[in-house]
């Protein structure tokens, strides 16, 4: 019996647009603003409110969004929702927070809403609460020689029957300018399950090295229903 994941939804947001297998394809331009997104995005994109989209900071506007592209509340059966995990990896981290909320100290007066948001794992929490999953949360700081880390756990997961559904995800970004790390928006997530719980394959897996995050982008590049 094969073991390879099936790739039942993706979806991404980067410097250019906000695309995904549930037919999402919004440019940056269009919406003019800049990635990733105002308080206003979510409703110009989706066509309905998010009450607390306004106060996420700007990573976890990136997973929220890459999220509601790949279509996860209607992909997700509602029956798994306790067995779906998250896995995220991730090089940067909460750095554009953590800079935000330092540059708040020095100034008149603090930025204490953003505070929560100095934990990488905050974002997970914002996806999760959104869709009721309530499996496994898991958030991996790797080095881009290590791209691929989310897809091989969130794989070893479904194979150990740990978890039904796996919502997978590479996430960073960065829009402050800092010595070592190079401006960057990118938030791509796959939602994966057992080639036998039920679901219909969008996307072909790509495997777990360090490119498959970049095939999966490139099927969601060219691939329809965009539109």
């Amino acid at each position: 019996m094969t073991t390879i994941p099936i790739v039942a939804a993706l979806g991404i947001v980067d410097r250019e647009r906000i695309a995904g297998s549930s037919g999402i394809w919004r440019s940056w331009s269009s919406l003019g603003v800049p990635a990733p997104g105002n308080g206003r995005t979510f409703r110009a994109v989706f066509g309905r409110s998010d009450e607390t989209f306004r106060r996420l900071d700007r990573l976890s506007r990136a997973v929220v969004l890459a999220g509601e592209a790949a279509g996860i509340g209607t992909v997700v059966p509602a029956a798994w929702r306790d067995d779906t995990a998250l896995v995220f990896e991730t090089t940067v981290g909460c750095l554009d927070s953590d800079l935000r909320f330092a540059r708040s100290l020095r100034a008149e007066m603090c930025d204490a809403p953003i505070f929560p948001y100095t934990l990488p794992s905050t974002c997970l929490g914002e996806l999760a609460l959104r869709h009721g999953l309530r499996g496994p949360s898991i958030c991996l700081s790797t080095t881009p020689s290590a791209c691929g880390a989310a897809l091989r756990e969130a794989a070893h997961l479904l194979a150990s029957g740990a978890a039904k559904c796996v919502v997978a995800g590479l996430v960073d970004v960065l829009l402050d300018e800092h010595p070592s790390v190079a401006p960057v928006c990118r938030a791509l997530i796959a939602v994966l399950a057992a080639p036998d719980a039920g679901l219909h394959a969008t996307a072909q897996w790509a495997g777990s090295g360090t490119d498959a995050w970049s095939a999966l982008q490139s099927w969601l590049e060219r691939e329809p229903p965009l539109n």
